[in-house]
């Protein structure tokens, strides 16, 4: 039986419900996982005239590609990214923002036609924020006359499911990380017994195949393990592309 999100903070039945999902994001498998399993579940618990996206900041705090359910959350989401606008920009950049009739506010004209074509009326969005970063934004439009969820009860969900991405992130992060330095020690070693070098030496030379080549330290390391092809100590670097 699927348990609707309460109306009022106060609502005991909101810690039981966000303690249950919030267990089930921090098990996800990685952040993508925790995206789907966030917007799945606030959906499934929120009334059917709601639609939910989240759309995380990627590297250089540029947003990726946001991720909805059934509705227009995900595309709407996806037009305020490309111009910039709306609730959600604002919650990208740390402030919780939103309207009660979305497709006639001034603050955001350009909305109004899709925000039409989509029959939405409300909408909010949230930060994700960690308390010491935001990673995202989490959006909530509603369609039809109703109030829609309380922004009071979105957001204890927005804080668990910004630290739960948070959490998720860190580890894929470390884990690319020790991969990454696996390859490179593989590809030193490589270098080390070829030249009879010393380790400073061999990563020099990896150093300088990732500058001629334009191209990641770990990618070249890569290539050295996979082929055993690898570049001189001195010289243009041979095949490597």
């Amino acid at each position: 039986m699927t348990t609707t999100v309460p109306a009022t903070r106060s609502d005991p039945d909101l810690a039981g419900w966000l303690l249950d999902a919030a267990r089930r994001w921090h098990a996800a498998g990685d952040p993508a996982a925790a995206v789907r399993a966030v917007t799945d579940d606030l959906a499934a618990a929120l009334p059917s005239t709601c639609s939910v996206a989240v759309t995380l900041l990627g590297p250089g705090r540029v947003p990726l590609a946001p991720v909805g359910g059934a509705g227009p959350a995900a595309a709407l989401d996806a037009l305020q990214v490309r111009h910039d606008t709306g609730p959600l920009a604002a919650a990208l950049a740390g402030t919780p923002s939103g309207s009660a009739d979305l497709g006639r506010d001034p603050r955001w004209p350009a909305l109004a036609g899709p925000v039409a074509a989509a029959r939405v009326r409300r909408a909010i969005s949230l930060p994700l924020d960690t308390g010491r970063e935001v990673v995202g934004a989490l959006s909530v439009y509603v369609t039809g006359p109703g109030p829609g969820p309380d922004r009071a009860v979105l957001v204890p969900v927005a804080g668990h499911a910004a630290l739960a991405l948070r959490t998720l992130q860190r580890t894929q992060h470390l884990t690319v990380a020790l991969a990454s330095r696996d390859v490179i020690g593989q590809a030193k070693g490589v270098l080390m017994e070829r030249y009879r070098i010393t380790a400073d030496s061999a990563f020099g030379i990896l150093v300088r195949a990732s500058q001629d080549t334009r191209r990641k330290v770990r990618d070249i390391a890569a290539l050295i393990t996979e082929t055993g092809e690898a570049p001189p100590p001195d010289g243009p670097p041979e095949g490597l592309p």
